[in-house]
C-alpha cells in the first residue's frame, strides 16, 4: 500500500489549482463551463446521431432498390 500512496503523491502537480468544493453557479463563467457548453455538446451529438442514422437508412433503401431492379432485369 505504501507504494501506491507514494505513486499517487508523485502524480499531484503543484502548480495546478485543485477543486475546493461544490461549483458556485452564481458566477457566469461557471454556468457557461458546467451547464451551457455540455448542453450544447449533448444537443449537437443527438442531432448528428439522428442525421447519421437517417443517411444510413437512405443508403440501405437505395441499395435495396438497386438490388431489386437488378434482380428483376435479370429475370426478364
Amino acid at each position: 500500500m505504501s507504494v501506491i500512496a507514494s505513486e499517487a503523491k508523485a502524480q499531484k502537480s503543484p502548480g495546478i489549482p485543485m477543486p475546493s468544493g461544490p461549483v458556485d453557479l452564481s458566477e457566469t463563467s461557471n454556468v457557461v463551463i458546467f451547464i451551457i457548453i455540455p448542453a450544447i455538446i449533448l444537443i449537437a451529438f443527438l442531432i448528428f446521431r439522428k442525421r447519421i442514422k437517417k443517411i444510413k437508412e437512405e443508403k440501405r433503401e437505395k441499395l435495396k432498390d438497386e438490388n431489386e431492379k437488378n434482380s428483376s432485369s435479370k429475370k426478364e
